[in-house]
C-alpha cells in the first residue's frame, strides 16, 4: 500500500514538475511571442513611416516630372523657334552675300571703266606730251590741260584777243593730236587780267576772256578742221587764273556720256 501511496506520490510529484516545466517553457514561449509581436509592431510602424515618405517622394518626383515635362515642351518650343529663326537668319545672310556679291561686281565693273578711261587719258596724255612737251600740261581730275600764257598765244598785249601767228605751230600740233582722237572733248577757257578796258570794244575782262577763247576754238575750227561740236569756248574773267600770269586752258574732256554709260549696260547685266 505504501508503495502505491509512495508510487502515486512520485508520479503526482513527477507531473507536478512536468506541468511546472511546461507552464515555465509555455510562459517563455509567450515571452518570445509577445517580444516578435512588439518587433513586429516595430517594424510595421517603421514600414508605415517608410511608405509615408516613399508616397512623399513619389508626389515629389511626380511634381518633379510634371515640371520637366512643361520644361521640356517648352524647350522644344523654344528650339523650334530657335530653327525657324535660324532658317531665316540663314535666308538672309544668304541674300545679304548675294547682294554684296553683286555690289562687288558692280564696283569692279565701275574699277574696270574707271582704269579703262584713266589708261586712254595717259595714252592721250602721252600723245600731247610728244606733240608739244610736258612743260604746258597737266592731269587734273580725269581731264588733261593743255596751259597756254596769253603772252604765248595773244603777245605781250594784254588786251589782244586775236591769236598770234607765232602760236599757231603749237596750235597745229594740239589739232592734230586731236583730230588723231575723235572721242575727246575740247574745252577752250579763256582767263584774263587786264587792268584798263575802254568799256566799249571790250567792256570788262568778261568779255575779252571770251572772245580770246572764242579766237582760239576758231582757229582750230578754220584753220585745222577740228569739229566745232566737239568745243566749247568759256570766259573766266580774272578769277580762273592760276597766279599771276593769265593763260589759256585748252581742256581735254573724256566724254563722260559714254563712260556713263558703259557702267549702267555693264551693272544692268
Amino acid at each position: 500500500m505504501r508503495k502505491i501511496i509512495l508510487l502515486a506520490s512520485v508520479l503526482f510529484l513527477t507531473n507536478t514538475v512536468v506541468q511546472a516545466q511546461k507552464k515555465k517553457d509555455l510562459l517563455a514561449e509567450i515571452d518570445k511571442l509577445r517580444q516578435e509581436l512588439r518587433t513586429k509592431d516595430g517594424e510595421l510602424v517603421e514600414a508605415r513611416k517608410n511608405e509615408r515618405v516613399s508616397q512623399s517622394k513619389v508626389k515629389t518626383m511626380e511634381a518633379q516630372v510634371a515640371d520637366l515635362k512643361e520644361t521640356n515642351a517648352t524647350l522644344l518650343a523654344n528650339m523650334n523657334s530657335f530653327t525657324e529663326l535660324s532658317n531665316k537668319k540663314a535666308s538672309n545672310l544668304q541674300t545679304s552675300q548675294e547682294i554684296i556679291k553683286e555690289k562687288d561686281r558692280q564696283l569692279n565693273v565701275i574699277n574696270d571703266a574707271i582704269t579703262a578711261n584713266d589708261s586712254i587719258n595717259l595714252a592721250v596724255f602721252s600723245k600731247f606730251k610728244n606733240a608739244i612737251g610736258g612743260d604746258n600740261l597737266k592731269i587734273s581730275n580725269g581731264t588733261i590741260h593743255i596751259i597756254l600764257p596769253n603772252t604765248t598765244l595773244f603777245g605781250e598785249n594784254d588786251k589782244n584777243y586775236i591769236v598770234d601767228d607765232k602760236a599757231k605751230p603749237t596750235l597745229e600740233k594740239i589739232a592734230a593730236t586731236l583730230n588723231a582722237n575723235p572721242d575727246l572733248n575740247i574745252i577752250v577757257e579763256g582767263n584774263s587780267n587786264a587792268l584798263k578796258l575802254d568799256g566799249k570794244k571790250l567792256i570788262d575782262n568778261w568779255d575779252l576772256s571770251s572772245r580770246q577763247a572764242a579766237s582760239v576754238v576758231r582757229v582750230l575750227q578754220t584753220d585745222y578742221k577740228v569739229d566745232p561740236k566737239r568745243m566749247e569756248a568759256l570766259g573766266k574773267s580774272e578769277y580762273g587764273t592760276e597766279g599771276i600770269e593769265t593763260v589759256t586752258r585748252i581742256i581735254i574732256d573724256p566724254k563722260f556720256n559714254n563712260f556713263y554709260n558703259l557702267v549702267k549696260d555693264n551693272m544692268k547685266n
